[in-house]
C-alpha cells in the first residue's frame, strides 16, 4: 500500500509537467486530471469486481503492471497517445488501492482489524504525504521524464511483495 500510494502521488505530482513539455496547455492539464480521476472512480468499482472474481493477488499484479506500462507510455509517447492512456491509467492507478485495502481483512483476525486498518491507513497516507517531496528531490536531480520513468518502475516493487503475500492470503482464507 505504501509503494502504491507513493507512486500514485508521485505520478500525479509530475504528470502536468510531462504533458506541458509535450505542448499541452493549462486547460488540457485540467482535462488530463479529469481523465485520470474519472478512471480512478471507475477503477475503484471495476478492480473490486475483478478481485472478487480472479483474486486479490492476481488483480494487484495485473493492475500494477498495467500502471507501469501506462506511466511509461505517458512519458515516452506523443501527446495524443499520452492523453489516450490517462483514463485506463486512472483505472489501474486508483483501483489497486481499493483491492489492497481489502487484504487487511483477509490477513487480520476480526478482533484486531480496527487497529490493523488504523496502522495501514496511517502508513499509506504517510507515504502519500512524503512521496511528492522525495520525488521532487529526484526530479531536481534527474529531470521530470527520468523521475516519472522511475516512478513507473518503482510500481513494479509491489509484484514481488504480492507474491510474498500470496501465501499469507491463501493461509488466512483456508483457515
Amino acid at each position: 500500500g505504501m509503494v502504491d500510494n507513493a507512486t500514485r502521488t508521485g505520478f500525479l505530482t509530475f504528470m502536468p509537467f510531462i504533458l506541458m513539455a509535450k505542448e499541452l496547455g493549462v486547460g488540457g492539464v485540467g482535462l488530463a486530471f479529469a481523465l485520470v480521476f474519472i478512471g480512478g472512480a471507475i477503477g475503484k468499482f471495476v478492480c473490486g469486481l475483478v478481485a472478487d472474481r480472479f483474486g486479490v493477488i492476481r488483480t494487484v499484479v495485473v493492475t500494477e503492471t498495467a500502471t507501469t506500462v501506462l506511466i511509461l507510455t505517458v512519458v515516452a509517447a506523443p501527446l495524443p497517445l499520452a492523453m489516450a492512456v490517462l483514463l485506463p491509467l486512472g483505472i489501474a492507478l486508483n483501483g489497486t488501492s481499493s483491492v489492497l485495502y481489502g487484504t487487511v481483512a483477509d490477513l487480520v483476525a476480526s478482533e484486531r482489524r480496527s487497529r490493523a486498518y488504523a496502522l495501514y491507513y496511517s502508513l499509506t497516507i504517510g507515504a502519500s504525504a512524503l512521496a511528492p517531496t522525495v520525488w521532487g528531490f529526484v526530479g531536481d536531480g534527474a529531470g521530470v521524464p527520468a523521475t516519472l520513468t522511475l516512478v513507473g518502475l518503482v510500481v513494479l516493487v509491489t509484484v514481488p511483495l504480492c507474491l510474498l503475500l500470496r501465501s499469507a492470503v491463501t493461509a488466512s482464507v483456508s483457515a
